[in-house]
């Protein structure tokens, strides 16, 4: 599928199955129903027979997530926005989105469970003992039993997918070790002004950007040379924003990313930290006054070093995951290969139809915050975008955890949160 709002949809899916995190209160929506078809076959992957009940856990986690991250922007009828069309052209809701997302979150832990061995990966004793704990919290835990009661699931249900995603985490350290951390100042730059834009274009009724006439843009030039005589004169730049009532004062960027445009960094480069423009700049969204508050910002800096290193890692991580899917994917179709009569069972939103009638849904919600621990966590995201690539994030921690996104092709995306069984064992008491 194709979807505009494919990228957004997917990042929701993030953290969903922390281990350890995994119980709490709440509804994670659906109609609460059961099913009688918790041991059926929902699909295979990689030589992996998964059943409805596996799918079924993963897809109240999502429904939580989603709950929780959506409906403050799109509203409680967020599930059946329009996503677009599939491959066949039929119309498709978020929740069809969601429901494809799950599928193939499963199917990465498959693909990173099953080479395994190759990462060279495996579960200490203690580490089998603390996902037993976690699954026996999370049975105990009333939002968490209702769901195994739904879906025919058990308390060792539960722990094998806590383990699943305990060596999903450890195969991804492994997948991405290779990667190249050093970034050098320059490439991690950010740089951190005060200023006011005085704008030289419009917006018509049609929404449409309208460039001023020559006329009018004298007269917005005049009015940044006054602002700035101020400035130079000592008023800040704050108070000049308010009069200006220009309220997007603060801006931080990499280089190359600056609003004002590749002339107005250079400028930038030649000033010292607190230092003013001298002269009103002509940018590429109008004229500008600024203040260079740092160069280099060291908090902003460190950040997107980071994001680099992350970026490079869900480089990495993408060439090996393709190399590892690349057959499996070839052959792979999300309708023809997943019962999609036994996955309609499974309703992630609550119908108007029963809201009205003063029904609940009673699917219950879940606490989905991932911690990274000495032991090294992994919270791994698999989403396609409109070019059936893949974002992916991975960072490391004392034991070179990571946070990864791994890429798959159109035929089914994953957002998948893998967590060492170390992650978070304050959690599991919740």
């Amino acid at each position: 599928m194709r979807h505009n709002t494919k990228r957004l949809a997917a990042a929701a899916l993030t953290a969903v199955l922390a281990v350890g995190m995994m119980t709490g209160c709440g509804n994670s929506g659906g109609k609460g129903e059961v099913t009688q078809n918790g041991n059926e076959t929902l699909f295979t992957y990689d030589g992996v027979d998964v059943p409805l009940k596996k799918a079924w856990i993963y897809g109240k986690m999502t429904a939580a997530q989603y709950e929780a991250s959506y409906a403050n922007y799109f509203g409680d009828n967020f599930w059946t926005m329009d996503m677009g069309t599939d491959d066949e052209g039929n119309a498709t809701t978020f929740e069809d989105y969601a429901k494809e997302q799950i599928i193939a979150r499963i199917k990465q832990i498959i693909v990173l469970n099953n080479h395994a061995e190759e990462a060279g990966a495996s579960l200490s004793e203690e580490e089998e003992e603390q996902c037993a704990e976690y699954a026996a919290a999370f049975a105990e835990d009333a939002s968490g039993a209702e769901i195994l009661a739904e879906c025919g699931a058990s308390e060792d249900d539960m722990t094998e997918i806590y383990e699943e995603n305990a060596l999903a985490a450890k195969v991804q350290e492994y997948m991405v070790k290779d990667t190249d951390t050093n970034v050098s100042d320059d490439e991690a730059r950010e740089t951190t002004i005060s200023r006011v834009v005085f704008a030289t274009t419009t917006t018509d009724d049609e929404g449409k950007t309208v460039e001023m006439s020559e006329e009018e843009k004298a007269q917005v030039l005049s009015r940044a040379q006054a602002a700035l005589d101020k400035l130079k004169a000592g008023t800040d730049i704050a108070d000049i924003a308010e009069e200006q009532e220009y309220t997007n004062t603060s801006e931080t960027f990499a280089a190359g990313e600056s609003e004002e445009g590749e002339a107005f960094e250079k400028l930038l480069a030649t000033m010292k930290d607190g230092d003013i423009t001298q002269e009103v700049q002509e940018c590429d969204n109008g004229y500008v006054i600024a203040r260079l508050d740092a160069y280099t910002d060291a908090e902003a800096t460190e950040s997107n070093r980071e994001s680099i290193i992350s970026e490079r890692q869900q480089t990495k991580f993408s060439e090996v995951y393709d190399g590892w899917t690349e057959e499996l994917e070839a052959d792979w179709n999300y309708e023809e290969d997943v019962n999609q009569e036994l996955w309609a069972e499974l309703i992630l939103h609550e119908e108007e139809s029963t809201a009205e009638e003063g029904t609940t849904a009673t699917a219950p919600a879940a606490d989905t915050t991932a911690a990274s621990t000495e032991a090294g966590a992994a919270d791994t995201t698999a989403a396609s975008t409109e070019a059936g690539a893949a974002d992916t994030t991975a960072a490391s921690t004392e034991a070179g955890a990571a946070d990864t996104t791994a890429a798959s092709t159109e035929a089914g995306a994953a957002d998948t949160t893998a967590a060492s069984t170390e992650a978070a064992t304050d959690a599991a008491a919740q």
